[in-house]
C-alpha cells in the first residue's frame, strides 16, 4: 500500500506522479505605522505630533501625486502611457507632456500662461518655435540677437560662408594672422596685400583676394 503523497496529502500516488499545484500566495500589503500616533501611512520623521511642516509635505505630495516622466496626475512612470503604452491603466487619450503646474499640454511650467504670461506663447500658428524673450518667430532664448548679438553676428557671417578667425571671430584673416595674437603677421598680410606684388589667384573665380580653398562659389 502506497502511502501519502508529500505534495497534496492524498493516497494512491507519489510526490513525483503528483498533479496538483501549489497556489501562490501573495504576500499581505504591508502599511508603516507611526510609532508616535499609532496611524498607519507615516513614520514618525513625517508625523503630526513631531513635525508639521514635513506631515503637510506628505499630504500634499499624497494627494497631488505626478507622474516623472509626463508630469500627469493619476499614475507612476511604472504606469505611464507614455513610456509604457501596455502598462498603461489609464486612458491614453493624449500622449503629449503637460504642464505641472496647469496639468494642460502644449507647454511646460516655465512657459505656462498662468505663472509666466508674457512667455507663454512660445509657438506660431503654422508650429514654428517662437522666442520666449522677444516673441520673434526663426530662433530661441539662447540664440536671440536682443540677448545675445555678437553671437547672432558670428552666426551670420558663418551662414553666409565667410571664414573666421577663431580667436577674434572676425573676416579676413585666420589665428595665425590675428592682429590680436600675432600683430607681425597681420601687418605683413596687409603689406602684402597692398604691394604691386602678384599675388595668389583663385582658380574658381579667377579674384585675386582668395584662393579656390575660402571661394564663396565652391
Amino acid at each position: 500500500m502506497q502511502g501519502l503523497c508529500e505534495r497534496c496529502g492524498k493516497t494512491g500516488h507519489t510526490s513525483k506522479e503528483c498533479n496538483f499545484t501549489i497556489p501562490l500566495q501573495r504576500r499581505a500589503k504591508e502599511y508603516r505605522v507611526c510609532s508616535l500616533c499609532k496611524e498607519g501611512g507615516h513614520n514618525s520623521r513625517t508625523c503630526r505630533l513631531s513635525n508639521p511642516v514635513k506631515a503637510a509635505i506628505r499630504e500634499e505630495r499624497h494627494s497631488a501625486r505626478r507622474c516623472s516622466h509626463c508630469g500627469v496626475k493619476g499614475h507612476n512612470i511604472r504606469t505611464c502611457p507614455v513610456s509604457n503604452p501596455g502598462n498603461s491603466k489609464i486612458s491614453a487619450r493624449d500622449n503629449r507632456r503637460k504642464c505641472s503646474h496647469c496639468g494642460k499640454p502644449g507647454h511646460n511650467m516655465r512657459s505656462c500662461p498662468i505663472l509666466n504670461p508674457g512667455k507663454a506663447l512660445r509657438f506660431s500658428k503654422k508650429g514654428w518655435r517662437r522666442c520666449t524673450n522677444c516673441n520673434l518667430i526663426g530662433h530661441n532664448s539662447r540664440t536671440c540677437p536682443e540677448l545675445y548679438p555678437e553671437k547672432n553676428r558670428i552666426s551670420k557671417l558663418r551662414t553666409e560662408g565667410n571664414r573666421l578667425c577663431t580667436y577674434c571671430y572676425s573676416p579676413g584673416h585666420n589665428r595665425r594672422t590675428c592682429p590680436d595674437l600675432n600683430p607681425a603677421a597681420a601687418k605683413l598680410r596687409v603689406q602684402r596685400k597692398s604691394s604691386n606684388k602678384a599675388l595668389r589667384r583663385c582658380s574658381i573665380c579667377n579674384s585675386m583676394e582668395h584662393n579656390a580653398r575660402t571661394c564663396n562659389q565652391r
